[in-house]
């Protein structure tokens, strides 16, 4: 009896030997790698799961995230369980035919949670954005993508132009011109005003030659019009010449008083609170990221007490939500811009300066109880996930 109780003790401890271990402990384990590497399933794809039969530990489902699959096989048989992984990497690179790269062919592409024109916007993507394809529906529909910021979601055939490798860093590397106006048009030709497409301030189109007082552009997909040149300005010079201070901040943010609300918006025709602070960084040559939840986590934290904001810098962010309790986690849902003087800029509904200061006439209330934090964005760029558009790979080969 001690004999066998010992070979089943030395059993259990071999490396090689794994059958001492019960395949549902690896639940737990793939859980602990979701948690470690796709804690956000906004930015990351992690749609693993474990099934256990015939004794062994089945794993199945999808990630972009191939250093997680390997953490996680390391920890299994670390374990000693047993297991067999069917998880597809994404992209799928079959399904799509080597084309992983795309670029956003419309002036503002709706991007949503689901495949599907009823599904809740997530997102939006302006005209030349460079995209990361993942997969796509089987009847090819709709596309799963990621967008420079790192935002995940789905996006209709109509959109985009699918690129593979080749055809991506030429579209990255040709010369191109971004759009300076709120709005605007690509015309067929300089004489007749017949539209090809509209325009928002960002837009990226490839610049072909210069026509008198227009440059001819080309689309992601091939489409050829002209835009008046004022209207534009050479990408590789806009990009070297943005130099963010608190100035050139506030007046991008006043340029759009007024813009009304959307849901996900993320343009210069409608946008969201923290759609309103992203697009304001993106036209002064930043990216940062999409949702309020996660732009609170960047940038030099400041205060959390609302009494303090007279000694917050101007054009630093100011978030508003619930702070955790015991029982509670925190929870951001607002963000607007620190204009200083007890006041701030923020899309409300449509785009508005209120004050958190009790005293003057458009103090808000509710925005001042639920004052979450502030932060310094201008003096954190290049840190974290607060990126020069001029350093994103995705826009500028390296």
């Amino acid at each position: 009896m001690r004999r066998t109780v010992f070979l089943c003790i030395l059993l259990c401890s071999s490396a090689f030997i794994t059958s001492c271990s019960r395949p549902e402990d690896g639940i737990p384990v793939i859980e602990a790698v979701r948690q470690e590497f796709s804690p956000d399933k906004r930015v990351a794809i992690f749609d693993v799961t474990g099934d256990v039969a015939k004794g062994k530990l089945h794993l199945t489902g999808e990630t972009n995230l191939p250093d997680a699959i390997s953490v996680l096989e390391e920890r299994l048989t670390e374990a000693g369980i047993t297991f067999i992984n069917d998880v597809k990497i994404l992209p799928d690179k079959k399904n799509l035919k080597n084309k992983t790269w795309g670029v956003i062919t419309v002036s503002v592409a709706n991007i949503r949670v689901e495949p599907s024109n009823s599904a809740e916007m997530a997102t939006q993507a302006i005209l030349g954005t460079p995209v990361r394809i993942y997969k796509k529906t089987d009847k090819g529909n709709y596309y799963r993508i990621q967008t420079p910021d790192g935002y995940l979601g789905w996006i209709d055939n109509n959109s985009i132009k699918l690129m593979d490798q080749r055809q991506f860093d030429a579209w990255r590397d040709a010369t191109k011109v971004i759009y300076l106006e709120d709005h605007g048009y690509v015309y067929e030709r300089p004489e007749v005003k017949k539209r090809v497409s509209d325009l928002v301030a960002g837009s990226l189109l490839e610049k072909i030659q210069p026509v008198k007082d227009y440059v001819i552009v080309a689309f992601p997909d091939g489409r050829r019009g002209v835009i008046r040149d004022s209207e534009v300005m050479d990408f590789n010079e806009w990009l070297e010449t943005r130099n963010p201070t608190t100035n050139t901040i506030l007046r991008t943010a006043e340029r759009y008083m007024g813009t009304p609300y959307l849901w996900g918006g993320t343009s210069t025709k409608m946008m969201d609170c923290s759609g309103f602070t992203k697009t304001v960084f993106f036209m002064n040559g930043v990216i940062i990221p999409r949702d309020a939840s996660q732009q609170v986590h960047e940038g030099i934290f400041l205060t959390d007490n609302v009494e303090y904001l007279e000694k917050v810098p101007e054009a630093s962010l100011v978030f508003f939500g619930r702070k955790a309790t015991e029982d509670t986690p925190e929870r951001v849902w607002h963000v607007g811009i620190w204009i200083g003087n007890g006041q701030m800029i923020h899309e409300d509904g449509p785009l508005k300066i209120e004050a958190l200061d009790p005293i003057l006439p458009s103090f808000n209330k509710n925005r001042y109880d639920t004052f979450f934090s502030a932060r310094n964005y201008l003096k954190a760029i290049g840190t974290g996930q607060i990126v020069r558009i001029k350093d994103h790979e995705w826009y500028v080969s390296k």
